[in-house]
């Protein structure tokens, strides 16, 4: 097996090398992992406002239906009576 012989300063350059690129591979997984939170994050909070938007619009703009009234129909009210009972109201 052959060897080199080391730099008269001490300095090894494949050292230094294989050094370099596991930090920059470390820097490259810790950018991928933050830039992953980050783009979950951000999904997470549109899904949020998308549902919120929903909800309002469902509020807001759903119940709009005009009901018919007895009094157009020509036909009288119905009157319901409820009274109280030991086990609730009941109606008759």
């Amino acid at each position: 097996m052959t060897q080199t012989a080391q730099h008269p300063s001490g300095f090894d350059f494949s050292s230094a090398l294989r050094g370099s690129l596991a930090l920059l591979v470390q820097v490259m997984i810790g950018v991928m992992l933050v830039l992953a939170a980050g783009i979950v994050a951000v999904m997470t909070a549109l899904a949020g406002l998308m549902l919120g938007a929903a909800a309002l619009v469902m509020r807001f703009a759903g119940g709009r239906r005009v009901r018919r009234r007895a009094d157009s129909a020509g036909e009288a009210p119905v009157t319901l009576e409820a009274r109280r009972t030991p086990r609730g109201w009941t109606v008759e």
